[in-house]
């Protein structure tokens, strides 16, 4: 499949020019199935949303909202490339929190991809190598492997532009994974007068503190999108209605350790579905290692079946109507919330 292209220099300095002085820019990376301009543009008694501008880069669409609501007030941009989008915006206070909700409101099949604790790792091992520099840690948040347990945040003293008191990035992960934790955000920077300053989460929200958002787009902000399309292409046509024999093709999330073979495992998962958001469920059995859930994704109906094998790892057995949409958000919520594992073909 096509990867995203690297951001233009002029759609960088466009993007710039629109938010410098404005505060932390905050850009939040999602995938769409059509186009996103003409689908957000929507007014409601609760919202309301339109389109200011829309111009061409390229392959590129550059596009400015306006967005009114309750709390909300100000202007939300975009950068898209086919079913990549990024929102961007450098409005100050809670409006880009608020915007967002507005967003997902106007148009449910708006998915955030979720990004692995590793990736993450990846991706600022590859910012650093391309803009050349060390990345420090400034602030992490650590979530426990297994489980919806508390988050524990870290942070270490002294002020962006010193080194001491800071750990690098590799040392951060390293200590995550030493204390059986995952990184769920964290805030790097780099030393010197203009360097980097970046926030990247799990949830493919990304916040530029300092710094120009081309070097950002290009080594942070486009991996982010392109493995959510990766992903996305690995879960299209699951659905039993879309074979000729009706045979399902399931997934297999293989976890590192026995995450589902010890006495409450089946219990505690269980309790974490009941958070699922917008799902209906039902518990066909859970005893021992044994775990056998099937799931109703009210955001479009979906059904999916949930396995455990072997206790180390998952099925995820897609029904007569299954959509990618849905497995996006089911596989995001139980490595959010339970944990991290590899997908891949289920070949049972």
């Amino acid at each position: 499949m096509s990867r995203s292209l690297r951001l233009p220099p002029d759609l960088a300095a466009a993007v710039d020019s629109c938010t410098r002085g404005r505060g932390p820019l905050r850009a939040q990376c999602l995938l769409s199935d059509g186009d996103f301009s003409g689908s957000v543009a929507a007014g409601g008694a609760a919202a309301k949303v339109e389109v200011v501008s829309r111009n061409l880069h390229g392959r590129f669409a550059h596009c400015a909202y306006s967005v009114t609501s309750k709390g909300a007030s100000g202007t939300l941009r975009s950068l898209q490339q086919g079913g990549r989008v990024l929102l961007l915006s450098g409005e100050r206070g809670k409006f880009f929190d608020a915007a967002l909700r507005i967003v997902r409101g106007l148009q449910p099949g708006v998915i955030a991809p979720f990004t692995e604790s590793t990736r993450i790792k990846s991706i600022l091992e590859g910012l650093e190598e391309d803009a050349s520099v060390t990345l420090k840690c400034k602030k992490s948040v650590k979530k426990r492997t297994v489980g919806a347990m508390p988050k524990t945040v870290l942070e270490w003293g002294g002020g962006a532009g010193k080194s001491r008191g800071y750990g690098t990035v590799g040392s951060v992960f390293a200590d995550a994974e030493e204390k059986g934790m995952v990184i769920d955000s964290l805030r790097a920077f780099s030393d010197g007068d203009g360097g980097l300053d970046v926030t990247v989460s799990r949830k493919g929200l990304v916040t530029v503190h300092r710094g120009g958002i081309k070097s950002i787009y290009d080594s942070v902000l486009r991996p982010i999108l392109d493995h959510g399309m990766e992903r996305r292409v690995l879960f299209s046509h699951r659905s039993r209605s879309e074979r000729p024999d009706r045979e399902p093709r399931p997934l297999l999330v293989r976890y590192k350790g026995a995450v589902l073979a010890g006495d409450g495992d089946a219990k505690r998962f269980c309790e974490l579905i009941a958070g699922y958001p917008r799902c209906s469920y039902v518990v066909m059995h859970a005893g021992g290692a044994s775990l056998h859930i099937s799931i109703v994704d009210r955001m479009d109906n979906s059904t999916i079946s949930l396995r455990s094998v072997n206790g180390d790892a998952l099925a995820i057995i897609p029904q007569i109507k299954t959509t990618e949409a849905s497995l996006l958000r089911l596989t995001g919520f139980l490595a959010s919330a339970f944990c991290e594992g590899e997908i891949a073909e289920y070949e049972w």
